[in-house]
């Protein structure tokens, strides 16, 4: 039986960075957050505060996805100046569906949540079309996950009694 080739990335990292198993971030080895490759497609929604307090979360959270740092700790860890500004922060990637903050007795705690559900929430409120819910069905579709299931969010609209007139 011949021995498994190395794999195509591995092959060019050699030819191309000698000596860089010595120089990168091994995720085996502990001490990493992941960044699921879906959240790429979720940058473009995401400004600078967002993004910082969102990665700041992820680096915050175990194996549970759970953290609570406060206000304070992100302002020093991120730079972003104001607690306005990181509150508006937490408002948008709750909103969007990365996150889920509980008040437990006065201690803020986060939820990390999946980035499939951002990208279906983003769908609903129309900040995104079902094109790009389709890239990321693709990327998806490559790593052998489960697709997102786009669902428009129906709206009802009451019915008015007609008003009858007439003699």
């Amino acid at each position: 039986m011949a021995p498994k080739r190395p794999h195509k990335d591995q092959r060019y990292r050699e030819r191309c960075f000698p000596g860089a198993d010595k120089e990168v971030f091994l995720p085996k080895a502990g001490g990493f957050a992941p960044l699921p490759y879906i959240s790429r497609e979720l940058l473009r929604h995401l400004k600078g505060a967002d993004l910082k307090v969102w990665v700041y979360l992820l680096t915050r959270g175990g194996p549970q996805s759970i953290c609570y740092p406060t206000y304070e700790d992100i302002m020093n860890s991120t730079g972003i100046q104001t607690k306005g500004t990181v509150s508006k922060s937490v408002n948008w990637l709750e909103k969007i569906g990365l996150i889920k903050v509980f008040n437990d007795s006065g201690v803020r705690r986060y939820l990390l949540r999946d980035p499939r559900l951002a990208v279906e929430r983003l769908f609903e409120l129309k900040k995104i079309g079902i094109d790009q819910v389709e890239d990321a069905n693709d990327l998806l579709e490559r790593m052998g996950l489960p697709l997102i299931v786009a669902k428009p969010k129906v709206v009802t609209i009451g019915t008015k009694k007609a008003v009858q007139g007439g003699k």
